[in-house]
């Protein structure tokens, strides 16, 4: 991990991704996830990930977002992928990309390049390879469907 480059909310970013990753593969629920965001576990990933404090409540908006909305947010994925379907996408980038769907879709108080580039950053941290750039690709996509007027 990069260290010095994530402020609260791109952390709140980063480990949203982290736990929503982490929920898919041990199957954890939201309920038992948000009991663990105490002030002592934010401090502690932190530390872990060489990252400031997350903004909890936007960790917390991320993860309730995207479990709540996860059936519609996957459905924008599949509908802008070509030649590939969901499963077939490495699970951390589908966490990145329901995350930052999430934000797209829901979060208007943020720019639209800074929901992109940050998820982008997020993904170089995880990737070397092309995986930055075809998340990249179906973001651009989705955000000219969801929030064309700010491209």
């Amino acid at each position: 991990m990069k260290s010095n480059i994530y402020n609260k909310k791109s952390s709140a970013r980063l480990f949203a991704v982290q736990i929503l990753f982490e929920m898919e593969i041990n199957g954890k629920k939201i309920n038992n996830i948000l009991e663990r965001l105490t002030d002592d576990y934010l401090i502690e990933i932190s530390r872990l990930n060489k990252t400031e404090k997350a903004d909890k409540n936007h960790l917390s908006r991320i993860l309730k977002g995207v479990t709540k909305n996860q059936k519609a947010i996957d459905s924008d994925i599949k509908d802008n992928l070509i030649g590939w379907s969901l499963s077939r996408i490495d699970s951390v980038s589908r966490a990145i990309l329901r995350s930052a769907l999430y934000e797209l879709k829901e979060c208007n108080d943020i720019p639209v390049k800074v929901i992109i580039n940050e998820y982008i950053e997020i993904s170089k941290s995880f990737f070397e390879g092309e995986e930055p750039n075809f998340i990249n690709g179906i973001l651009d996509k989705i955000s000219k469907i969801y929030r064309s007027s700010e491209l």
